[in-house]
Formats: C-alpha cells, structure tokens, sequence
C-alpha cells in the first residue's frame, strides 16, 4: 500500500484466492483500487497453465513496468515436478527453477517475492526460523532474500525472520491489523525486554494490590488492556501468581 502512495506500480498474483474475497478485504483496508495495482485471483487464463507462468510473466514486463511482482504462491509459479525427473524435495529443481525467476528480476531491474508454505506444525516455534520452510534447501541458497514469519516462542504474538546473502539476519516483532495483515512493531530483542518489563510491573502492581483486578491493573498502570492481559497470561503460566475468588489476583511464591 505505501508503495501505490508513492506512485510504483504492483503486480498481485494470488492463486488461493477469489475476487470476492480480495475486494472484502481492500474495504476492511480503505484501500481503493488504482490503476497501478493489477490484481489476478486464482488461476486466471494466461497463467493457468504453471508450465507457462513465467513466460506469461516475462511478456507482461515486456509491456507493463512493475516495481514489485508478488506470486502468491510460489509452487503455482514452478514447472510442475511431474514433467521434471525430480523429487519434491531434490535440490536441483528449487535450484533450477527459482534461479530463471532470478535472473527475470535482475533483467527487469524489479523485486520478485514468492510466498511459500512452513511446515504444517504452524504453531511451532522454531529456533532456526529456515527450518520452518517446507522443501529443499536450494530455497534459501537461491533467493537473494528469505523472510519468514512464524509465531513467537512465548506463542503470544508473530516474528519476522530476514536474512539476505549481503545482509545481517535480523528478526522483528509483528502486530496484527484488522485481522489481515501484520506490520511490523519493532525489533524482536527490544521487544521481548519491553514485554519482560511490562510482566514485572504488573507482577509488582499485584504484590502491592493483593486481590487487584486486571481492569483496575490497567489503570493503575495506564497501559493497554492487551499489554496488561499478555503480561498476567504469562505470570500466570510460569507460575508467578494466581487467580482469586474475586476475580482478581494475587502473588505466589517464587518458583
């Protein structure tokens, strides 16, 4: 969106999706159609066939100049495994395949961004964020970027996890926004210090106030009710305090 704001022009591909269904979420955004968005749902005419995807690709740029591609999802994009000699997994077809849409981006002087599914454990946190990827690793050793989002180790919230092959791996904190998209709040470290922060306030708000309430927590402490309801969550998980008769709570001993 801030990209169309700036005048650029973007290319959506979005195979898993319908007209109906893009259009409700562009009202739930305020976001209103331009004509340097160009938007295809599902498996539109000239790139129903996966086979002829990036020649269709390549004749558009020919023609159209787009800042971003986005193909959504990448196997949609790929030759079929079935008319290659290789295995799902075989390093050689992720190889082959993503470096002919690497070298369209470098000829076109445009970003290609190929989204591609974790493992089907979604809910689980991987220490190594690549390790989420399903697939070969020629995934990551042919893009130029890999971002990957997974949920957080304390399962409260998202992470964005990005590493280039010229940059240093980075990982950053996300927010939902009308429960559709993420943006992104911060870097992950300094967040996880502000959340730890937050816990020991509210922590010590309950030892002074035995029996408090979370509304009157909020208060008390003038923060949100979603930082204030993370924050018991996680004390009460790990032990730290206890629900009371009224609803409210009240400290325990240090496990």
């Amino acid at each position: 969106m801030c990209l169309l704001a700036d005048g650029g022009k973007v290319f959506y591909f979005a195979g898993e999706d319908t007209n109906a269904l893009q259009k409700a979420r562009h009202e739930v955004l305020n976001f209103e159609a331009t004509k340097n968005f160009q938007y295809y749902p599902g498996r539109h005419a000239q790139f129903a066939s996966p086979k002829a995807f990036r020649s269709k690709i390549e004749e558009m740029l020919n023609i159209h100049r787009f800042e971003v591609i986005f193909i959504d999802t990448m196997n949609m994009a790929l030759t079929p495994q079935s008319m290659t000699s290789h295995r799902s997994d075989d390093y050689s077809y992720y190889a082959s395949e993503l470096r002919q849409w690497a070298e369209l981006a470098l000829k076109h002087n445009i970003a290609i961004f190929m989204v591609h599914h974790t493992g089907k454990a979604a809910h689980v946190h991987y220490p190594d964020p690549l390790d989420h990827l399903l697939g070969s690793t020629a995934i990551t050793a042919t893009a130029d970027w890999v971002l990957v989002m997974q949920k957080t180790q304390d399962g409260q919230g998202a992470s964005l996890y990005v590493e280039g092959k010229m940059a240093k791996s980075q990982e950053f904190g996300l927010e939902k926004v009308d429960g559709i998209y993420y943006r992104i709040v911060g870097h992950a470290k300094d967040l996880a210090l502000s959340r730890k922060r937050a816990q020991e306030e509210v922590c010590d708000c309950i030892k002074a106030n035995p029996g408090i309430r979370q509304f009157e927590i909020v208060q008390k402490l003038e923060r949100s009710k979603q930082n204030v309801n993370r924050a018991v969550s996680k004390l009460m998980r790990d032990g730290y305090i206890t629900r009371t008769s009224n609803d409210g709570y009240t400290t325990l001993e240090t496990p």
